[in-house]
């Protein structure tokens, strides 16, 4: 079980999520996949040796990132953590970036299924907006395990390297 996170719309940024129970506050707990969504996207993947550097660009820094944790996993990087949708940050409005957004985006989630969490992934990206992309994620259930088929849609400020908003069944609030 993960701890739950909800996406706060005024400060633009995820929170844990407190339960109340009997007047004692504890984390609350989520069973379902958001959580690990959320953490596989929004938190900077080390970029590969290859990748070209938003700040680069403009001679401002070598900053590949990356989670701490990952300095012992260099080897494999299929488990690395975390996505490089940061790398699209001063990026244009092209269908290239699109495209690299929907491969960041199964690139990061691979290990669901890899873990078997579920079958399959489904990933869409497309425009929301001038400098914003929507991403849907649909996880496909395993047989006998668990019949519900998850389905989530991100909207990404690349432009400000940000979340936007997030919703669950592809339109109910998260």
């Amino acid at each position: 079980m993960d701890i739950s996170l909800a996406f706060d719309h005024e400060l633009m940024a995820f929170d844990l999520v407190l339960a109340e129970d009997g007047g004692n506050r504890d984390l609350q707990g989520d069973a379902g996949l958001l959580a690990a969504v959320i953490v596989s996207l929004f938190t900077d993947r080390r970029a590969a040796p290859d990748d070209p550097l938003p700040d680069e660009r403009v001679g401002v820094s070598s900053d590949r990132r990356g989670w701490w944790g990952d300095h012992i996993l260099e080897e494999d990087a299929r488990d690395l953590t975390g996505s490089r949708l940061w790398l699209l940050n001063r990026e244009k409005d092209m269908d290239a970036v699109v495209e690299r957004a929907r491969q960041y985006a199964e690139e990061a989630l691979a290990w669901i299924v890899r873990d078997r969490l579920a079958t399959e992934l489904r990933v869409n990206a497309f425009r929301e907006a001038p400098g914003w992309l929507g991403i849907d994620i649909q996880a496909l259930p395993l047989p006998g395990v668990d019949e519900k088929t998850r389905e989530w849609n991100f909207v990404y400020d690349y432009v400000n390297a940000a979340p936007v908003s997030v919703r669950s069944g592809f339109g109910l609030a998260a």
